[in-house]
């Protein structure tokens, strides 16, 4: 899917920092791009620039099935087609497992992990229809190492990258490539949110990455279709090798989180 002029793709939280980075770069490539979330007014807010006019904003509430049925019957009406989807939508909530509100765990795991897997569900018909479609989701490299104090946010991001992979799998041969993006921490109003909480330091071990950055990987996902893409590649390779001593990582944390202490401490020095 070289390509995208004349593609139709829909990208989910799409008014958040990442996601409004996709919906720019997929519309700045010719793409029809379908911007969803819950929030009518930030939909509205996200500039396409000469994308604008090609463009639909739909409210989507990624964790009610039904709402996605909704959602992909209207787009197959008025743009006749959906070739893309970007799963993007994801809330965090910083806390120790046993102090977080049961609806907080579960609004996790449906907002991230349910939200992806629904949509996953509601676009495959028609992608399978035409032979041809692009699913990327966006996961973390908190889907790869642990995240202590994050763990329900980073056991939806591990699901993530299993739902990518077994679903690549079961859609081989039906033109149907399926890519999951993980990317260290981004720059983002979430990023913002987790610096309010200091049992969130390890997001804060290694520089944030400019939206942009995933953005470009989205691109190339859709484009090329690997099965993993990781973001940045270095920091990427190292979380797996590390994963493969378990005890060696958890070893290493305590050092990692304090040097996400002091970047959080040189942030909030900084903040106006």
């Amino acid at each position: 899917m070289k390509d995208l002029d004349g593609r139709v793709a829909l990208v989910t939280g799409a008014y958040g920092g990442i996601g409004a980075a996709v919906a720019r770069a997929l519309a700045r490539d010719g793409a029809a791009v379908v911007l969803t979330g819950r929030d009518q007014a930030s939909l509205a807010a996200v500039d396409l620039g000469p994308g604008e006019g090609r463009a639909l904003r739909l409210r989507l509430d990624v964790g009610d099935p039904a709402a996605w049925e909704a959602v992909v019957a209207r787009v197959l009406a008025e743009r006749g087609r959906l070739d893309v989807l970007v799963n993007n939508a994801g809330v965090v909530e910083p806390g120790a497992v046993e102090s977080l509100p049961a609806g907080e765990v579960e609004r996790q795991v449906r907002v991230n992990l349910l939200g992806a897997a629904f949509g996953c569900r509601a676009v495959i018909p028609a992608m399978r229809a035409r032979g041809e479609g692009a699913i990327v989701t966006l996961a973390s490299l908190g889907g790869i190492v642990p995240m202590p104090f994050e763990a329900v946010y980073c056991a939806t991001k591990y699901a993530l990258r299993g739902l990518s992979f077994a679903l690549r799998a079961e859609l081989r041969g039906s033109g149907i490539r399926v890519t999951v993006v993980s990317p260290d921490s981004v720059e983002t109003r979430q990023l913002r949110q987790e610096l309010q909480h200091d049992e969130a330091s390890l997001s804060f071990a290694s520089a944030a990455l400019p939206p942009e950055a995933v953005a470009r990987a989205v691109l190339r996902a859709v484009r090329k279709g690997p099965p993993e893409i990781l973001v940045p590649s270095a920091s990427g390779l190292l979380a797996r090798l590390l994963m493969a001593f378990p005890g060696l990582v958890l070893w290493l944390l305590p050092m990692l989180r304090r040097m996400g202490a002091r970047r959080m401490a040189r942030r909030r020095r900084a903040a106006p």
